[in-house]
């Protein structure tokens, strides 16, 4: 049997190109399904790997404030908002014990997962981020929710791969329809190649035999373009050409002489050139040199100029925020001024009335004293603002913000503002009173819009945490947040909404231009939701990074 299809194979080199192309065809086209179905079996595995965890880091971001605050109505809207995503299984939120909190199967709220799967997975005691199922059929991914490195609940969601199935299906289906095509274009066009072929390879045979047997006379009358027109050709040009060698031998001859001749000549041209090209090459090699000398110097002038640009603006921060100062100074004085002239007062009018005794002389010299020596302490407080720091040095940015918070704590009791604080001693390294400029510029920001709402409802939290190896800096207020459509223009330089007679635009350029450049730090501002005294307000956050 075996030899009989060798027989058939080898027998015709017709036979032989439709057979072998057809295959051909057949086998590449198998290998590009085969290919194609395993690629888009990885494909959808990962995508649906790739849904199945962001889908749950999603419910797990924005689940953390409803599991603390147990309010179980937060968690099945959440959950619910989700229900209709496409080839969604389940999904819920449990808490650390295994009880179900939210679910998109409301039967299953409150009830503790039992089944073999869960109950292992919560013995192991491991809190990470876990795929429980992965198979044709199903994705089952839990992931653990924190706040603030605590564990505090678990987010499991689950997607059907019924849809990844019905599309291996139907690229399977179609790769057998594509092979089928391919057999039968392989085999119509093979049968065309191998007729056109071989009709022109017999009638060069039968030339072949005559010029063996003597009859050289034959010529070949195929016009072709391929190998079998060539060969055609040179079958009809070889005995022509035995005649003319000898003389296109002597042509070739003399044709070589001048040849030589011709390189001689080039070689010296080249010569020539090549001194030329040296010549050039030293040229633009000073050139160059001299250009990038100017570019160098050009540079080193943009830089210098740059810095001079950031000098004045941050020298124009600083003075715009001095009348600031200045009326924090007239508010700190206010009281104190007071008390020294009330006592001077009552020194005078005991002394005309003859009522003056020591006791009161005494009293009231000792109130003029602390009166003026809280006035001194104001004035090395707002004199240390203004002192330009000259070197870089350790310092606690819990101290900073007490410091930020004496120089401004009239204008905020004044305006009935409360400053609620949890900070920790948190060390970076940079300058002092410019990290005090940034948090000033933004207090009083914070003031502004503060002193829109009733006075027993103004607030601003400070928070001061060490994350990783940064330091973390909250500065929040309960003042409605920021304008969505300004909220990405604040930090550009000149940009206010207070009109040009109450701010001048650079105040949070300045802060962002210190905090980047001068700490190596982040900046951002976002509106944020958040309860207080079991109240909600929505209010902007500026949150800094600084590395420790």
């Amino acid at each position: 049997m075996i030899d009989k299809i060798k027989a058939f194979y080898s027998h015709s080199i017709k036979r032989r190109l439709i057979i072998t192309v057809t295959l051909t065809h057949v086998f590449l086209m198998s290998i590009f399904v085969y290919d194609l179905i395993s690629e888009q079996k990885e494909f959808l595995k990962n995508q649906s790997n790739e849904q199945v965890t962001s889908l749950t880091k999603m419910i797990v971001r924005n689940s953390v404030s409803w599991i603390l605050s147990n309010d179980y109505v937060g968690l099945e809207e959440l959950i619910s908002s989700i229900s209709k995503y496409p080839n969604l299984e389940y999904a819920m939120i449990i808490n650390k014990n295994g009880k179900i909190l939210a679910h998109t199967q409301e039967e299953k709220i409150n009830l503790y997962l039992s089944d073999k799967l869960s109950t292992d997975f919560f013995d192991s005691k491991k809190i990470e981020s876990k795929m429980l199922i992965q198979n044709n059929k199903i994705l089952d991914y839990i992931s653990p929710v924190f706040r603030e490195n605590q564990h505090i609940g678990w987010v499991r969601v689950a997607l059907n791969q019924n849809i990844n199935s019905q599309n291996i299906e139907e690229i399977f289906k179609e790769g057998l329809f594509f092979i089928n095509i391919a057999i039968i274009v392989g085999y119509i066009f093979a049968y065309f190649l191998a007729k056109n072929i071989t009709k022109d390879l017999y009638t060069l045979m039968k030339i072949a035999k005559q010029t063996a047997t003597g009859t050289r006379n034959q010529r070949a009358d195929i016009s072709r373009k391929d190998e079998l027109g060539v060969l055609s050709k040179d079958i009809n040009n070889m005995l022509d050409k035995i005649e003319k060698d000898e003389k296109q031998l002597e042509i070739s001859n003399r044709e070589l002489e001048k040849d030589i001749v011709k390189l001689e000549l080039m070689d010296s041209k080249l010569t020539l050139l090549n001194k030329n090209l040296e010549k050039k090459v030293v040229e633009k090699t000073y050139e160059l040199k001299k250009l990038n000398d100017n570019l160098k110097k050009e540079i080193e002038e943009e830089v210098e100029q740059n810095r001079q640009k950031d000098n004045m603006l941050f020298q124009q921060s600083k003075m715009a925020s001095m009348g600031e100062m200045i009326e924090n100074i007239a508010h700190q004085w206010r009281q104190p001024l007071s008390f020294i002239s009330t006592s001077a007062s009552g020194i005078k009018l005991n002394k005309e009335y003859h009522t003056l005794t020591d006791e009161i002389l005494d009293e009231a010299i000792e109130n003029i004293m602390n009166s003026t020596q809280f006035l001194s302490n104001t004035i090395d407080d707002f004199r240390d603002f203004y002192k330009i720091d000259k070197i870089k040095d350790k310092f606690n940015v819990k101290e900073i913000i007490h410091k930020t918070l004496k120089l401004t704590t009239s204008r905020f009791t004044s305006r009935s503002i409360q400053v609620i604080e949890d900070c920790d001693d948190v060390f970076v390294f940079g300058f002092e009173n410019e990290l005090v400029q940034v948090f000033i510029n933004i207090l009083n920001n914070a003031r502004d819009e503060l002193e829109k709402l009733p006075y027993e409802e103004r607030f601003i939290f400070i928070t001061i945490k060490k994350e990783k190896n940064e330091a973390y800096i909250s500065l929040k207020d309960n003042a409605n947040g920021i304008e969505p459509t300004i909220l990405e223009k604040i930090f550009d330089p000149y940009f206010t909404t207070k009109g040009s007679d109450k701010g001048t635009g650079i105040g949070l350029f300045m802060s962002k231009e210190i905090i980047e450049k001068h700490f190596n730090g982040k900046i951002i501002a976002v509106n944020e939701n958040f309860i207080y005294n079991k109240k909600e307000y929505n209010g902007a956050n500026f949150i800094i990074t600084i590395p420790l």
